[in-house]
């Protein structure tokens, strides 16, 4: 099966988890997701990150709302 031009182009805008939080800087502001779409990767590869320390991340307010599965590395 051929891969349409709109399919194409979403697989080109996919990251993987590491990409997005490459992207997040301190002060930032995330919107975890609604229903259906929690990112559970990517919540517990950002809380990873999380801390005072050099190349860590500081200052991210979280945005969460109408969640189903708790998130428990927060």
């Amino acid at each position: 099966m051929m891969t349409t031009p709109i399919e194409q182009k979403i697989r080109n805008k996919k990251k993987t988890s590491q990409q997005i939080i490459d992207m997040i800087k301190p002060g930032d502001w995330i919107n975890m997701g609604s229903v259906g779409g929690d990112s559970t990767v990517l919540a517990y590869e950002l809380a990873q990150r999380l801390g005072p320390g050099p190349g860590q991340l500081k200052d991210i307010e979280f945005w969460n709302y109408a969640m189903f599965y708790p998130h428990p590395e927060f």
